[in-house]
């Protein structure tokens, strides 16, 4: 069991490792393309909850637990993390998540229909 956890911590300890080398990787003078409104956070623009239209910002975390309804996923990594940075997929463990609950209005949605289509 010990050399379980080990190994699970080396593993989570690479993938933060590796996401933050991927982030210093990334261009200082680097721009969004897509058109935002003074009122909107870099990056995070295009994103409300499909329920309540709360919008996300950079400083927003969600952690990977065990989840069972809707997601029925057992194993969390329990990493913590903006699901948006990265649409849904766990750096820590790599599971996908098909559903987000809102850090607002609580309820849970598909993480697709998060994203704001043209036009909304």
């Amino acid at each position: 069991m010990r050399l379980k956890q080990k190994s699970f911590r080396r593993r989570r300890a690479l993938a933060t490792l590796f996401l933050l080398f991927q982030k210093g990787l990334m261009p200082s003078d680097a721009t969004d393309t897509i058109e935002k409104s003074d009122d909107e956070e870099p990056g995070h623009g295009r994103i409300r909850c499909p329920m309540c239209r709360w919008q996300p910002d950079a400083g927003s975390y969600w952690v990977c637990g065990d989840c069972a309804y809707p997601e029925y996923f057992f194993g969390g990594c329990g990493m913590g993390w903006n699901t948006f940075d990265t649409r849904g997929l766990c750096p820590g463990c790599g599971h996908q998540w098909r559903w987000t609950a809102c850090l607002s209005c609580r309820v849970w949605s598909l993480h697709e229909d998060w994203y704001a289509k043209d036009g909304e």
